[in-house]
């Protein structure tokens, strides 16, 4: 489904070369002079090298206004606390916005500081991916295309 939206225009799904290595991906949509970045990923052999640091620090400087959802971090789970101190170090910025999605709870994190995240900002994330109905379907029934934030 991800690749078949990723044909949109407005969609990129780009993998992270380093020496002719696929060394990660970034999937990204953008709608209303926003940027919503659904999957960032760094193969773990690359991690902790800075590849990552400085893909974020690209795509801000092209994008300028990206959000982003993680998991809400968890003390217990120390991968969930690490990820959220990554990104805030690499230019992203809290907006005490949390939602549920697919079960599980998210942060919504942005890289501009006065940016208002609205129901409808993160619900166009999905509405955004494709102008196909039967992706639109599958998008509904895959995800919780229906925004309600969480304390």
């Amino acid at each position: 489904m991800l690749k078949k939206c990723a044909k949109e225009k407005n969609v990129k799904f780009e993998a992270i070369v380093n020496d002719n290595k696929i060394i990660g991906i970034v999937y990204l949509i953008n709608y209303d002079n926003i940027s919503y970045l659904m999957y960032f990923a760094i193969d773990e052999k690359f991690r902790n090298k800075g590849y990552g640091s400085k893909v974020l620090k690209d795509l801000i400087k092209k994008y300028k206004t990206i959000i982003l959802s993680i998991e809400r971090p968890k003390k217990e789970l120390k991968n969930s606390q690490k990820r959220k101190e990554f990104y805030l170090r690499n230019g992203f910025n809290e907006t005490n916005k949390f939602i549920i999605d697919s079960g599980a709870e998210y942060e919504i994190l942005c890289t501009k500081k006065s940016f208002k995240i609205t129901k409808e900002i993160l619900e166009n994330r999905y509405n955004k991916m494709t102008s196909s109905i039967i992706l639109k379907y599958l998008i509904r029934k895959t995800f919780n295309t229906k925004i309600n934030f969480v304390k």
